[in-house]
């Protein structure tokens, strides 16, 4: 059964994929018309993970699953986390997406003292809830935003961002529910009486930001 989701879920990527660069107007599913995904943008074929790392000396680098790293500053400011909204449709409404930051292991970073979270202008996004926002505005059919973390102290450990609450993590596997009953539930990123948005289980715990 598990097979039978990911191969649907791959599926609704593939489709999007030939067309949600340009979010154009068509549908395969009337049930899914107002069903979105919301992960991470990535270039390399097959590939889930991405890696950031801020020095303490604030040089920023990253790398996509194992290919080389990149230096892209030394302001303390990791590269773009680049966040990509996939819609068989144009959307005719402003949707909201959240995001989570947690620490790995025995990291112990603090939001607000040792980290702050920027968006694509550079203002500081606010912790609300345990999350962060996104809107995504219906005027500019956007499907692709980035965002930033800021290094404030010196500080070391890891960060994970995810599309996917971690507190919806099955305890047993430490990974969202996949079965057939529990994976909507589990994935669910935000719902309202206009849209249902949902995270990509691919995406969970793969993508880290550390401080080293």
């Amino acid at each position: 059964m598990k097979k039978i989701i990911f191969a649907f879920i791959a599926m609704t990527i593939l489709f999007c994929g030939t067309s949600c660069d340009n979010i154009d107007d068509w549908t395969t599913d009337p049930d899914l018309e107002h069903v979105y995904y919301f992960g991470f943008f990535k270039t390399l074929v097959y590939s889930n993970t991405l890696n950031f790392e801020i020095a303490a000396d604030g040089t920023a680098r990253w790398r996509e699953a194992s290919s080389a790293w990149a230096v892209t500053g030394t302001d303390g400011v990791s590269s773009d986390i680049p966040f990509e909204l996939h819609s068989q449709m144009k959307y005719k409404y402003d949707i909201v997406s959240y995001f989570y930051i947690t620490n790995s292991g025995e990291s112990a970073l603090v939001a607000g003292t040792d980290y702050v979270v920027l968006d694509g202008s550079g203002s500081t996004l606010t912790l609300s809830d345990g999350k962060y926002s996104l809107t995504w505005s219906q005027a500019n059919k956007e499907n692709r935003k980035n965002i930033r973390i800021k290094r404030l102290t010196s500080a070391t450990g890891t960060l994970k961002v995810n599309t996917i609450n971690p507190a919806n993590a099955d305890p047993e596997t430490g990974k969202p529910d996949v079965s057939i009953d529990k994976y909507i539930e589990s994935t669910r990123n935000n719902i309202t009486d206009q849209y249902d948005l949902r995270g990509l289980t691919e995406d969970f715990n793969k993508t880290t930001v550390t401080f080293n």
